[in-house]
């Protein structure tokens, strides 16, 4: 969380699309694991200036497969329903809906605030502690959890109290 500005999902359909795309444009072949990220690079830098720059988590793997055909016809096979559409419409388990339009490819933001309290209470459980107990950490704890949480201490001790 500590260098997180944005933490965003993307769809299953629009992933295919990314990895299909990029092999037709580039001829870079690349397993949809690590299209993944490429995919919401590709939503939020269409929200950016040119002068902007994106770092973005790699996730691909070696060894991972490298062609979206086998992972659609397995897919299909267990009754996944595959389609071109808009991928806002896509349910996971049940649908693959691949973008008409690149344009349509766009990263759902996830509440960051949300994500640092879950943080603060993951660390007060790994401190074997439970909300209510304002002596739990030291001032260097504190400090520590407020430097990867970017919460302001008081905040923290607010959460902690608070639940």
């Amino acid at each position: 969380l500590r260098y997180m500005d944005r933490y965003v999902t993307i769809t299953q359909g629009e992933v295919f699309y990314m990895t299909e795309s990029l092999a037709q444009l580039e001829g870079l072949e690349r397993g949809p694991a690590g299209n993944t990220s490429l995919a919401a690079a590709f939503s939020i830098a269409q929200e950016m200036d040119k002068n902007q720059i994106i770092v973005v988590q790699e996730t691909e793997y070696t060894g991972a497969g490298k062609h979206i055909q086998p992972q659609l016809s397995f897919a299909r096979k267990n009754g996944i329903d595959i389609h071109f559409g808009d991928p806002k419409d896509e349910v996971p388990g049940k649908s693959i809906i691949l973008p008409e339009h690149p344009s349509m490819i766009k990263a759902v933001d996830l509440d960051m605030s949300k994500i640092r309290r879950s943080y603060v209470k993951n660390m007060i459980a790994k401190k074997g502690g439970k909300f209510g107990d304002k002596d739990l950490f030291t001032a260097e704890e504190l400090e520590y959890i407020s430097l990867e949480s970017r919460l302001s201490i008081e905040k923290i001790k607010e959460l902690i109290l608070c639940k």
